[in-house]
């Protein structure tokens, strides 16, 4: 089915614009891969992705991907594809404006729910929109560099919006502007009855990952397992390991790439949506790995929000679940893994 991506290569299948040229440098922001036209391949591109499952599709599908593209210069064309955050569009779309050469060319896209059109009257403050494509619910717009480059004062949410306290937190992370409630509530429950190795799934940009370490000094080594790039490397700088707690940190797909070695305790705030829509399958992929990588006596300690049916999951590969704790739309679940 055609979506936004579509609609992003429509100024090159109608010939609003052209494509690649030998020699020529392109790349894709919050890249996916694209239904190319004819004459356009992957290797024309060099891609950002830094959500995990999205990096490994760009690769199996030839793209050359980066979780972070460090040198942007002298571009002849950055496609950007829309976020679901306004503040990594903007700073995507500074980039991009910054990395091309003169003349060369921006183009936008995003569904007409993504915010694509405040992004063209942000954009067209600073710059001549060229031209504009509507088609399958979306948009894409493009233009060309002239003049100087953009500076940080155009954003709305300056990067120091996002740092607060000792954390160091970045725009397009889960729960940018504070810690999560779940999260938040998950944490009470932490003490030193939480020992030996430790993994955090979905570790975010490494808050509960902090609290364990300040209140449960029996850990001897803590892992965290997360699949956006940019968190995960906050999480290097946010969690600091204590006395000879060893701390290892993993950017993977836990639906492709979940631990296997035992644990002793998973804790875990899953994520339940990739859209709107509350999706508790995501919850319950979470929930099967932290199964087959705790042996018998290996427990869970999760949260999630109270509508989210994730009893039946734990019930089922686990031989005890307890709800320990219910508040503020938010219930703290521990499960206690069985033998064979």
């Amino acid at each position: 089915m055609a979506d936004f991506r579509d609609t992003l290569m429509l100024p090159f299948s109608s010939g609003a614009l052209e494509g690649p040229k030998p020699g020529e440098k392109w790349c894709i922001l919050n890249a996916d891969v694209l239904p190319l036209p004819d004459r356009m391949e992957p290797d024309d591109f060099v891609a950002e992705q830094g959500f995990r499952p999205g990096f490994l599709a760009l690769e199996a599908a030839g793209y050359a991907v980066q979780p972070r593209l460090q040198a942007m210069s002298e571009l002849n064309c950055c496609l950007v594809l829309a976020h679901r955050s306004r503040a990594v569009n903007e700073r995507n779309i500074l980039r991009a404006w910054n990395g091309l050469k003169p003349g060369g060319v921006l183009v936008f896209a995003g569904t007409k729910t993504s915010g694509v059109q405040p992004m063209r009257k942000w954009v067209g403050r600073g710059a001549q929109v060229d031209g504009s494509l509507s088609k399958h619910h979306a948009v894409a717009f493009w233009v060309h560099r002239s003049g100087d480059d953009w500076h940080a004062d155009r954003l709305q949410k300056p990067d120091s919006d996002f740092e607060w306290g000792k954390f160091r937190v970045a725009p397009g992370m889960f729960s940018a502007d504070e810690p999560d409630v779940g999260s938040a509530l998950l944490a009470e429950h932490f003490s030193d009855r939480i020992f030996g190795r430790v993994a955090d799934f979905g570790a975010g940009w490494g808050y509960l990952s902090s609290c364990l370490i300040e209140r449960c000094s029996r850990i001897e080594q803590l892992e965290l397992f997360e699949a956006d790039w940019a968190s995960l490397e906050a999480a290097r700088s946010n969690v600091q390991a204590a006395g000879d707690m060893s701390v290892d940190y993993h950017w993977c797909d836990m639906n492709r790439e979940a631990p296997r070695t035992p644990f002793n305790w998973v804790v875990m705030n899953p994520p339940f949506h990739t859209s709107r829509a509350a999706e508790p399958a995501l919850g319950n992929r979470f929930i099967e790995a932290a199964a087959r990588c705790l042996p018998a006596g290996g427990r869970l300690l999760m949260v999630a929000n109270t509508n989210l049916p994730y009893e039946r999951t734990l019930q089922h590969l686990f031989k005890k679940v307890e709800r320990l704790d219910q508040a503020n739309g938010f219930k703290v679940l521990e499960a206690v893994k069985g033998s064979r």
